[in-house]
């Protein structure tokens, strides 16, 4: 069916004498100097001629949807809570007007131990359901800090979503624009800089609070016209009164932030690559701004209810389906303007159930019963009211939840259109690998379909999670080549041909990069590591250090630099890097490992030891470099002749990666020590498979062939030994017995 919902009256905009003389006072804009988008202004402008609607609207959840700290809003001081998941512990504290969160873990003595602080510099939601707070860095970039809190229960700190796990994003989750567009007014933005691929960062005013522009269009031509004396209906003219849009475009003014089909990865929504984040202006079709797509029907995905849902949820609705064109509309029912947000809806239930089956029970409460409060899927402890309107709702729905994991919540199907049902064939096919839901059958489509530059782009990061590194390379070509300022795909090329060993290629890559964006960290990081595999280790270290001084907050750049620096002999100060890293973020594996390379390196095994069983619990089984820990402390363990632990180490350390030559050999060490020659053998021969010039494991080889009885096979294995490595003493000794030399 068409879609079209009417908006309910608005009040009508007091007109005469508003914002007299801020237009005069607008400088002409910078070219590269953040501002906000063509034809918006400062939201408190409004506030001149409309005071009683904004002092009615700055106490809604809209209005108060980003602020800075206070003691209301941050609710209380000196906060702890202990998370038990990732055995850290956070606070909330108060100095003078400031407001920080602490993060620390214990030490084995009760001491406190990588202890971080960052100052809270903005809250973004209202309370009404949550609160997560934001630092906002010297780098423009904003990042959310774990600890949130809830007003369940009279109020509850607990962690913000996708934290409530022992491996979580810590102090890094970057503020995307996509956040910043439903939680706030649009920010000051370097004109271009809100596109598709860009780093989001704001670095110029942000906004305090979704302002009347969201919903009204730029405020600039409804000055301008009044300061010109226009007519009064030339001044109504010049900015957007919902009320009177047609009912597709009504709705739209709300299905800007409200369609989220879901905040997991699918993807929920597209941008048309010639639209900014901040581009959508009231009036216009969702559609010419996003194209938003949904789990495919029957994938178990049906009923999902998550925060920031409740249109999607509302269409969902027979009421909805069924009502007239425009008969239900968000407005309908809530008052944007006002506090509280929600009118009485008995009377419009009533204008369709004017009468009702004599089993139903009396009560003027309808939404009570038929769109009940309900515990958030994604957001475990927030409860809202479920927009889609139903018979008889499930019983339960405030029962607690527990998060579930990234793995738990993957989607592996097809991802369907939402709105508009037919977007152009490159969007729908880029939404099946965008975030990896459909990869297989989407890529196919998708590099036929490929025209934009950020295609492309897209097209190469699907191809080389498929493991077609050269193919995604050719894709990533053409990208730079029709946007060459896309330094995603610039950045990503250049690690690319660095790693199929194209190091003048991806030179060339990584200095344009640099010369586009200098103060993009990422690209100095990658630069670094080429510098390293090019065995120019003084421009590997100015690289890293510059990538350190663009982002002093990231802990991989401390760990990068550590590396860097250990590789050039300074091991006192590789150290502090690593110490750092770890203070950052306890949970990074690489530099636990790599500080326990350098202790084992100086001669404290015990150390060392400590610091990869570290690095072994906190990273994934897929980690790079997790096998070569694994490794590492197998040797010690095995040199302290802990048979058992370092053969279990060894078989993780090979199931993590069947191509670490010596893991392989080590563990067949093992193995023949308990008198299993055969499995050993084929220990070292997958060894061999692995790195062919591995002295280790045709020495290991060749020595147990011997033993079987196979002396001719292990001859030949003691030869190419000597071919390897011609002082190997041991080699030579069992062939002269043998007569070979």
């Amino acid at each position: 069916m068409a879609r079209g919902w009417p908006w309910a009256a608005v009040l009508g905009l007091v007109l005469l004498g508003c914002g007299e003389g801020r237009v005069a006072e607008q400088a002409a804009a910078d070219p590269d100097k953040p501002s906000l988008p063509p034809g918006y202004v400062e939201a408190a402008v409004c506030r001149d001629c409309h005071s009683e609607i904004w002092n009615s609207f700055v106490q809604t959840g809209m209005g108060r949807a980003f602020e800075r700290p206070n003691a209301a809003n941050v609710t209380a001081t000196e906060a702890r809570y202990d998370h038990k998941a990732s055995g850290r512990s956070y606070a909330i504290v108060r100095r003078g007007d400031e407001f920080f969160q602490q993060r620390w873990q214990q030490g084995p003595g009760g001491e406190r131990i990588h202890s971080i602080e960052r100052r809270i510099d903005y809250v973004m939601g209202s309370g009404n359901h949550a609160r997560t707070f934001i630092h906002h860095k010297g780098n423009g970039e904003m990042v959310e800090l774990p600890l949130g809190w809830y007003p369940e229960n009279g109020g509850t700190w607990a962690m913000n979503p996708g934290y409530d796990r022992p491996g979580h994003d810590g102090f890094q989750r970057l503020i995307a624009y996509d956040c910043m567009f439903c939680h706030n007014g649009y920010p000051e933005v370097r004109p271009g800089g809100d596109m598709r691929g860009t780093q989001p960062v704001y670095q110029g005013k942000v906004a305090l609070g979704v302002d009347c522009q969201r919903c009204h269009g730029p405020g600039l031509p409804h000055l301008e016209a009044l300061q010109a004396d226009e007519s009064p209906e030339k001044v109504r003219a010049s900015v957007v009164n919902p009320a009177k849009l047609e009912p597709d475009r009504r709705m739209d003014v709300c299905l800007q932030c409200h369609l989220e089909s879901t905040s997991r990865p699918l993807p929920n929504l597209l941008h048309p690559f010639n639209r900014g984040f901040f581009s959508f202006r009231a009036g216009e079709a969702l559609e010419d701004y996003a194209y938003t797509f949904d789990h495919a029907p029957g994938t178990g995905w049906d009923d999902k209810f998550e925060i920031n849902g409740s249109a999607y949820r509302l269409m969902q609705s027979a009421c909805f389906q069924k009502s007239a064109a425009g008969a239900l509309g968000c407005t309908v029912c809530h008052d944007a303007h006002g506090a509280p947000m929600t009118r009485a809806m008995a009377p419009v239930c009533g204008s369709c159930h004017a009468s009702l089956p004599a089993a139903h029970p009396s009560g003027e409460d309808c939404a009570g019963c038929h769109m009940p409060a309900r515990r958030t899927d994604d957001v475990v402890h927030a409860v809202m009211t479920d927009h889609r309107i139903q018979k008889r709702p499930a019983k339960g729905l405030l029962a607690p939840k527990r998060e579930r994991t990234p793995k738990e919540t993957a989607y592996h199907g097809e991802v369907v259109p939402l709105l508009p049902k037919n977007p152009p064939e490159e969007y729908r096919a880029l939404a099946q690998v965008a975030q990896g839901s459909n990869v297989e059958a989407g890529l196919p489509v998708l590099a036929r379909a490929a025209k934009a530059p950020e295609t492309f782009y897209e097209l190469g990061s699907a191809l080389e999670s498929e493991g077609r590194l050269e193919d995604a390379i050719a894709a990533w070509r053409q990208a730079v080549e029709k946007r060459p300022d896309l330094i995603v795909a610039r950045r990503r090329l250049g690690a690319a041909l660095r790693r199929m060993g194209d190091f003048t290629g991806a030179e060339r890559q990584l200095q344009e990069a640099v010369a586009l964006a200098p103060e993009d960290s990422r690209v100095r990081k990658e630069l670094g590591f080429l510098y390293q595999a090019m065995g120019r280790p003084g421009q590997a270290l100015e690289s890293l250090q510059e990538a350190l001084r663009l982002d002093p907050d990231l802990p991989e750049n401390h760990n990068n630099l550590g590396k860097a620096l250990l590789d050039a002999g300074r091991g006192a100060e590789a150290e502090t890097a690593f110490r750092e890293a770890i203070r950052l973020e306890p949970g990074l594996a690489a530099a636990h490992a790599n500080l326990g390379n350098l202790l084992a390196a100086r001669g404290d095994l015990a150390a060392a030891e400590a610091s990869w069983r570290l690095a072994i619990v906190a990273a994934p089984a897929s980690e790079p470099g997790i096998a070569e820990t694994r490794y590492n402390l197998a040797a010690v363990l095995a040199q302290r002749q802990d048979w058992p632990q370092a053969k279990a180490q060894l078989q993780a350390a090979v199931e993590a990666d069947p191509h670490l030559a010596p893991a392989q050999t080590l563990l067949g060490n093992l193995l023949e020590m308990e008198g299993r020659s055969g499995p050993a053998v084929e220990r070292y021969r997958l060894a061999i498979q692995a790195d062919p010039r591995y002295a280790a494991a045709h020495w290991s080889l060749g020595a147990a062939l011997i033993a079987g009885g196979r002396a001719e096979e292990g001859r030949a294995e003691l030869e190419e030994v000597l071919r390897l490595e011609p002082g190997h003493a041991e080699a030579r000794n069992v062939l002269q017995q043998l007569g070979q030399r």
